[in-house]
C-alpha cells in the first residue's frame, strides 16, 4: 500500500506538471493573435500611445474668441430656443428664367 500511495503521487505530480505546460494561447490560437502581454493585461498598449501622443488637437482648437457680430448670434440663440427656422432666399421648386443670358435653370 505504501508503494502504491508513491505511484499514484508520482503520477499525479507528472500528470499536474505536464498540463502546466498547456497554456491558454496554446489552447486557443486565434485568440493568441493580440497585442497584450497576456489576455488579462488590458489595453496598456493604447494607453501608451495616448499619453505619448504629441498635442494631438489642431491649433485652432485652442481659439476661444469667436469672430461673429452679436445681434446675429442673438438670433441663432433665440430660433434654437423656439425651433423655429428661416427659409432660405432664392430657393424655390419653380426653375427661374436668367434675364443676362436669356436661360432657364433647373
Amino acid at each position: 500500500m505504501h508503494r502504491s500511495r508513491r505511484w499514484l503521487l508520482l503520477l499525479g505530480t507528472s500528470l499536474l506538471l505536464l498540463a502546466s505546460g498547456c497554456t491558454n494561447d496554446q489552447l486557443y490560437p486565434y485568440q493568441a493573435h493580440t497585442d497584450k502581454v497576456t489576455l488579462g493585461a488590458g489595453n496598456a498598449s493604447a494607453a501608451n500611445r495616448a499619453v505619448h501622443t504629441i498635442d494631438p488637437w489642431p491649433q485652432y482648437s485652442q481659439k476661444t474668441q469667436i469672430d461673429t457680430e452679436g445681434n446675429r448670434a442673438l438670433v441663432a440663440v433665440r430660433r434654437y430656443e423656439t425651433n423655429t427656422s428661416v427659409k432660405p432666399k432664392g430657393t424655390s421648386s419653380e426653375p427661374t428664367t436668367n434675364t443676362a443670358q436669356g436661360t432657364q435653370k433647373n
